[in-house]
């Protein structure tokens, strides 16, 4: 695919540099004219983390195309919720729109124009805050007609916004008792026991029990009644699952086989917005708690074994 990137891509690295590496490779084919590269700083107390972290920065200096680079190297480690958020803070301020890849985010060359042509199509429209890449339920979507569909979910394995959508994030949830008392939770799903779990992890994240920017963003974008774009076929693999470095995903996962695929051009755009229930409950399934495993969590978390 001969194709230049023309909107600004921001690369959010840590650690790993053959991960890093990857990533870089792919951004290498579509020359983005500006790129913005955030490492946040090394552990203490954990050997040998500043030689990667340095490794990882040294990095830049092989992005060899003409472009403009930007880069927010952190001294000290802010951790994954105040590093990211903070670095999208900084994207955000300086662009009105960009596409946002991790290191473990590996993706089809077809993201890049998939996320630049939506960016220009959907950037006056409010409702929509959020393009992913990834598609869990790519199995079930990748024959439809259109080349995307709509949700309520967020999914931020490779994935593209706004500035205008971003001020919208709230990282301490502050809504989130309205949003509750205003049973917000049933808008988003009929399953009782899904909107336990997002309560669950909302509650969570709010009180800092665990190191989530991302569940912060889901809640700011139902919070304001906003929806995703998912493409009908899986764009990007999360090539960091299953690692023992991974941040939340160290156990072994089958979405970890789910590789990348190639979306055909030019788009051929849904004739509506509606969010498929079905499917977005699917979504939540194959993204949050398969069935069952819902299932128990939640028999053990109203006995109070959790």
């Amino acid at each position: 695919m001969e194709y230049t990137c023309k909107v600004p891509v921001l690369l959010l690295f840590f650690n790993r540099p053959e991960h890093a590496s990857a990533v870089l490779e792919r951004v290498r084919a579509v020359r983005p004219s500006r790129v913005y590269v955030h490492c946040d700083g090394p552990r203490a107390g954990v050997a040998g983390e500043a030689e990667k972290v340095a490794a990882v920065r040294a990095l830049v200096n092989t992005i060899d195309w003409q472009c403009e680079v930007y880069t927010l190297f952190r001294a000290k480690n802010m951790g994954l919720r105040n590093g990211v958020s903070n670095a999208l803070d900084w994207f955000f301020e300086q662009e009105e729109m960009g596409i946002v890849l991790e290191d473990d985010c590996l993706p089809d060359i077809s993201f890049f124009p998939y996320c630049e042509t939506l960016l220009k199509e959907y950037q006056n429209d409010p409702k929509v805050m959020h393009i992913a890449g990834s598609n869990l339920a790519a199995e079930i979507t990748a024959g439809q007609i259109e080349s995307y569909f709509f949700s309520k979910f967020v999914f931020v394995w490779g994935w593209a916004s706004w500035r205008s959508a971003w001020k919208k994030m709230s990282l301490n949830l502050d809504a989130l008792d309205a949003f509750v008392a205003q049973n917000r939770l049933a808008e988003i799903t009929s399953n009782t026991m899904s909107q336990a779990y997002l309560l669950d992890k909302f509650e969570t994240t709010r009180q800092k029990k665990n190191n989530s920017w991302a569940y912060a963003w889901l809640f700011s974008v139902l919070q304001a009644r906003g929806m995703s774009i998912v493409p009908s076929k899986n764009l990007v693999q999360n090539t960091g699952i299953g690692e023992a470095g991974a941040t939340h995903t160290s156990k072994k996962d089958a979405r970890a086989a789910i590789r990348a695929d190639q979306l055909d051009f030019p788009l051929i755009h849904p004739k509506t917005k509606l969010v498929r229930p079905g499917l977005d409950q699917l979504l939540f399934y194959l993204s949050q708690k398969s069935r069952w495993r819902l299932l128990l969590w939640y028999i053990l978390k109203k006995s109070g074994l959790r």
